[in-house]
C-alpha cells in the first residue's frame, strides 16, 4: 500500500510539472505524450488542470478585453440577434479600439509556474496522503470514486475511461465508481453537460440525476439538471435515449433526435395544482429548435463557449451569467424577473455583456465588485 501511495504521489508531481510546461509552449512532443497518458489515466485531475489554463488564460487575455469598450459589446451583440432573425432599431456607429502592442509574459511566469506546480503537488499529497509525512497516521486507502468538478466561470471536457467525452459547463459535478466500464458504465450529474457515449449494446450508460435517470447505448445529448432549477432538461443530439422519472419509475420515456425533455423539478406547484398538491412532476416533450442562419442549437451553444438564450425570463437569464461569468445577480422587482430577452454572448466580460443587454432589456444594473444589482 505504501509503495501504491507513493507512485500515486510521484505520478502527481509528475503531471504538474508536464501541466506547467505545457501551458507555458516548453514542453516537448514526449512530454506531451506523457501528460496524455497521466490525464486519461487519472480524468479526476482535469479539473485541477482546467483550474490551471484558466489562470494563464485570464491574465492573457485581461490585456486584450481592455481594448473593446462597451458600445463594441453590445454592437456584437445586436448583430448576433440579427443573424437569429431579431431585428434592432438602434443606430449605433461602430468605432474600433486603438491598437496597442502586446509582449507576452511566458519566459518571465515559466519558473513561477513551475514552482506554483510542484508546490500544489506536494501540498495535494500532504492534503491526501498524511501517512507519508506522519507515521501514526494509517495510509489512506484511495478514493473508490472518482469526482470532475467544474466551478463557476469555468467549464472542461474530460474523456471517461471507456473513451466517452463529457463536456461540464460551469458549477457542475460528474461523479463515477473507480470500476467504471468494468461492468457496468454508470455516473452521476449534478449540473449541467454534454455526452458523446462510445457505443456498448453490452455495458449501457446510465446517468443519474436528482430527477431523473438516464439510459443509453451509444449517442450524444446534454443534460442540463442543477440543483434548485425549476426543470431538469435533457436534449438529444442523436441516437436513442430512455429516460426514467424518479416520481414515476414505471414510465419508460424514449427520446428520439431532435427531441427535448422538460420535466419540472418542483411537483407540488400550487399554481397548477387543483383540488389537491400533484405528486407527480409535470413532463412535457418539444422538438428542439435550430437557429435559421447555421442550424446551431442553443441547448449545446455552451460547448464552443457561446452564452445563448432566446426569449427566456431575466430570472433564468441571471442564474446562467451567475455561472458563466461567477458573480452574484440580484433583480430588484418581480416584474423585470419576467422581462424576457434573447441574447449571445461569445467572448465578452461581464461588463461587456451587462452594458449590451441592459440595452437590450432596458434596464439599468450597478455592478459591486463581484455583485450586480438590477433596476428598471
Amino acid at each position: 500500500m505504501y509503495t501504491e501511495t507513493l507512485f500515486i504521489y510521484m505520478s502527481q508531481e509528475q503531471f504538474w510539472i508536464l501541466l506547467s510546461k505545457k501551458i507555458a509552449g516548453e514542453a516537448s512532443e514526449r512530454e506531451m505524450a506523457d501528460l496524455e497518458i497521466l490525464m486519461q489515466q487519472h480524468p479526476e485531475w482535469q479539473y485541477a488542470a482546467q483550474n490551471l489554463s484558466d489562470i494563464w488564460s485570464s491574465s492573457q487575455n485581461d490585456t486584450e478585453t481592455n481594448f473593446v469598450s462597451e458600445e463594441d459589446a453590445y454592437l456584437l451583440h445586436v448583430q448576433r440577434m440579427k443573424e437569429i432573425g431579431i431585428v434592432f432599431d438602434d443606430n449605433v456607429l461602430y468605432k474600433y479600439p486603438a491598437e496597442e502592442n502586446r509582449v507576452s509574459h511566458f519566459s518571465a511566469y515559466r519558473n513561477w509556474y513551475i514552482g506554483l506546480a510542484v508546490a500544489a503537488s506536494l501540498i495535494f499529497a500532504v492534503i491526501l496522503f498524511p501517512s507519508l509525512f506522519n507515521k501514526k497516521e494509517p495510509v489512506l486507502a484511495a478514493a473508490e470514486r472518482n469526482e470532475i468538478s467544474t466551478g463557476n466561470g469555468s467549464r472542461t471536457k474530460v474523456q471517461l475511461p471507456d473513451g466517452s467525452l463529457v463536456w461540464l459547463n460551469a458549477g457542475s459535478n460528474l461523479h463515477y465508481d473507480k470500476s467504471f466500464g468494468i461492468s457496468v458504465r454508470h455516473v452521476t450529474l449534478s449540473g449541467e453537460a454534454f455526452f458523446d457515449v462510445v457505443k456498448n449494446k453490452e455495458k449501457p450508460f446510465i446517468i443519474q440525476t436528482s430527477s431523473i435517470d438516464i439510459k443509453v447505448v451509444g449517442t450524444a445529448f446534454n443534460v442540463k439538471a442543477y440543483p434548485g432549477d425549476r426543470t431538469t432538461e435533457t436534449s438529444l443530439i442523436r441516437g436513442i435515449i430512455e429516460v426514467t422519472i424518479r416520481n414515476r419509475p414505471n414510465d419508460k420515456i424514449i427520446l428520439s433526435p431532435n427531441e427535448k425533455l422538460i420535466v419540472e423539478n418542483n411537483p407540488f406547484n400550487k399554481v397548477r395544482a387543483t383540488t389537491k398538491e400533484r405528486s407527480e412532476p409535470f413532463v412535457s416533450i418539444n422538438p428542439i429548435k435550430r437557429n435559421n442562419t447555421d442550424s446551431t442549437i442553443n441547448e449545446i451553444q455552451w460547448v464552443e463557449n457561446r452564452l445563448v438564450f432566446e426569449n427566456e425570463t431575466l430570472q433564468d437569464i441571471a442564474l446562467k451569467m451567475e455561472r458563466w461569468y461567477n458573480v452574484n445577480i440580484e433583480i430588484q422587482t418581480q416584474k423585470m424577473m419576467d422581462k424576457r430577452i434573447s441574447g449571445s454572448f461569445v467572448n465578452e466580460n461581464i461588463d461587456q455583456a451587462m452594458e449590451a443587454l441592459s440595452i437590450t432589456g432596458k434596464f439599468h444594473y450597478k455592478r459591486t465588485n463581484d455583485t450586480i444589482i438590477i433596476n428598471p
